[in-house]
């Protein structure tokens, strides 16, 4: 009966045990970090990595909109144009360090050039719509990661300043400044940026339908979001 009435226990013990465990909230397995959610909080985001994927899709979207921008430039006859877009393609390419910010205004002010060029370009000769059709795709791509990396410049900006409002000591704060800078720079930059290319891709994808070229892949390509 003692015997009887210990594994009674036991078993009770265990079934309480393993239903507690069963009840429990499964814990989050993601890193976490920049675009996990919709938190900005600071304490969830690894600044130093967030600002180097930042930086990172950046530069991929640069590249693409200047690869975009050379075959533009190229089938418009603005051969000093094309040549500027295929230098800055090479320099984001070259794994070195790059002006991130330099590079975000130079694109910005080509492809207002190249807009001007498109109103008052006529029909364009066979090979040089060729060229043009060339530059779509990447240029829908550049859009593409550009929206993409909007979203991730917010919540890693909040994120930072957050963090900046948490360090009382001055010491800490500048570094911490220091090594920030660039991010925020980029980060504040691209809702400009973003607005630019809402008004180029009117314009570039007017232009090339009126050179009755075939936009429907690089339309695919372009973010279904509004920017």
């Amino acid at each position: 009966m003692k015997t009887l009435t210990i594994k009674t226990i036991t078993l009770s013990v265990i079934g309480l045990l393993s239903f507690s465990i069963m009840s429990f909230p499964k814990l989050p397995v993601e890193v976490p970090g920049l675009g996990g959610g919709d938190s900005a909080d600071s304490g969830s985001v690894d600044l130093p990595s967030a600002q180097a994927n930042l930086e990172k899709t950046m530069g991929e979207a640069l590249a693409f909109l200047n690869q975009a921008e050379y075959h533009f430039q190229t089938a418009l006859g603005r051969s000093e144009d094309a040549a500027a877009a295929q230098s800055r393609v090479k320099t984001l390419n070259s794994g070195g360090d790059v002006d991130l910010n330099a590079v975000l205004e130079s694109t910005s002010s080509s492809r207002k050039a190249g807009a001007e060029a498109e109103a008052e370009a006529g029909t364009l000769s066979a090979d040089a719509k060729k060229e043009y059709a060339k530059g779509l795709l990447p240029y829908a791509q550049g859009v593409a990661l550009t929206s993409k990396v909007s979203k991730q410049a917010k919540n890693w900006m909040d994120a930072a300043q957050g963090e900046l409002k948490s360090i009382k000591n001055p010491m800490k704060l500048n570094k911490l400044r220091k090594s920030l800078a660039g991010g925020l720079k980029i980060a504040k930059a691209i809702p400009n940026f973003l607005k630019t290319l809402g008004t180029s891709s009117r314009g570039v994808f007017s232009f090339a339908k009126k050179q009755k070229l075939d936009t429907k892949k690089a339309e695919k390509s372009m973010p279904e979001d509004e920017f």
